[in-house]
């Protein structure tokens, strides 16, 4: 994985790049330009990825919605 992560990087936020590498390896990744601007990977791509990934790491089976109700 960490031998691909450039790649990965730059197929993910080029939506017109050949994806089926970084798809093969996380087959829920979303793929696309998330800061509108397709000229270059900024922040913004890399903050809205990794706020993605956090997304997926959820296990809401372990969620007790009223024991963590404050």
């Amino acid at each position: 994985m960490i031998a691909n992560a450039n790649a990965d990087l730059m197929a993910q936020a080029d939506p017109n790049a050949d994806t089926s590498g970084l798809e093969a390896r996380y087959p829920k990744a979303k793929i696309g330009d998330f800061d509108g601007n397709p000229q270059q990977v900024t922040e913004m791509d890399a903050l809205v990825s990794y706020l993605q990934m956090l997304g997926t790491l959820v296990d809401f089976k372990n969620y007790g919605e009223t024991a963590g109700y404050r």
